[in-house]
């Protein structure tokens, strides 16, 4: 990828798993996904994040050195920010993940997760950084099997500390029932001005994260992130046309406290700005 936006990058690619470090300029960017699981670990101070969002999960806090987020395969994501930073991204193959976890405990690719992460802190995660780094700057004797060995470190320690596997089905805990989905919904609409959690959307359902999410999505064909955007926007085209308040105050009201960032998910959801909207 040659992104506008990255200068001074520097890559060493193994099979299944590749690292870029790089220097980020201010920018935006509006993730759809993609086949590979992201770990950036941040290398420098000064940075100014206006937010990340992974899948369900959002922070509004800058970063600091040593920060890293996650971002498995497929899961969506959104990026501002007004530092220019330099990063150290992992790019992994799921497969070299699901395989690992086979060799290790005979567990099968289907059970195995890699969980969204926002603002983590690990020591180890660091060390493994810096001896890449090391190689990326200076390989050394061995340097192919070197590398390969801290490729194995990392993963390893991915599937210790940062993966689900998915549990044995209980009886009772897989279903999302109508009476507990009702009382999800209920919750997302009381709570639309704030930041909802998946945590606590899972626990008014009474089931875990993991069947949660899929459950809900099978039952109303969204996310629960889409679900709760959408209900935003919704709320936030009443409120529009009422006529009562400052766009800023509705931005308020549906949990967003950057005028102009709900402007534009208003204007990518409804097709047209709200002052347009409320204009018609």
């Amino acid at each position: 990828m040659k992104e506008a936006w990255i200068s001074q990058r520097r890559t060493l690619r193994l099979a299944g798993l590749t690292l870029d470090r790089h220097l980020s300029a201010p920018n935006e960017l509006d993730f759809p996904g993609c086949n590979h699981h992201l770990l950036c670990l941040l290398l420098s101070d000064g940075n100014q994040q206006k937010i990340t969002r992974i899948g369900e999960q959002a922070s509004e806090k800058a970063q600091h050195k040593g920060d890293f987020w996650i971002c498995p395969a497929q899961v969506t994501g959104l990026w501002a920010w007004d530092s220019t930073d330099a990063s150290l991204m992992f790019v992994l193959d799921p497969l070299v993940l699901s395989q690992m976890a086979a060799d290790m405990s005979g567990i099968e690719a289907s059970r195995v997760e890699l969980l969204s992460t926002i603002g983590a802190r690990d020591p180890q995660i660091e060390a493994i950084a810096r001896l890449f780094q090391a190689e990326l700057d200076a390989p050394g004797i061995g340097g192919q099997l070197y590398t390969e060995s801290l490729m194995q470190v990392f993963i390893v320690h991915l599937l210790r500390q940062y993966c689900a596997f998915e549990p044995k089905m209980q009886p009772n805990c897989g279903k999302l029932t109508a009476h507990r989905l009702q009382q999800v919904l209920d919750y997302i609409h009381s709570y639309l001005d704030r930041p909802l959690q998946l945590a606590e959307l899972a626990e008014v359902a009474g089931m875990s994260q993991y069947y949660f999410c899929r459950s809900f999505k099978q039952l109303m064909g969204l996310a629960p992130y889409q679900y709760v955007l959408q209900q935003r926007m919704e709320k936030a085209k009443d409120l529009l046309r009422q006529r009562k308040f400052t766009i800023a105050e509705i931005a308020l009201q549906v949990g967003c406290a950057d005028q102009s960032r709900f402007t534009k998910h208003f204007k990518k959801h409804v097709g047209v700005t709200p002052r347009i909207f409320s204009s018609q």
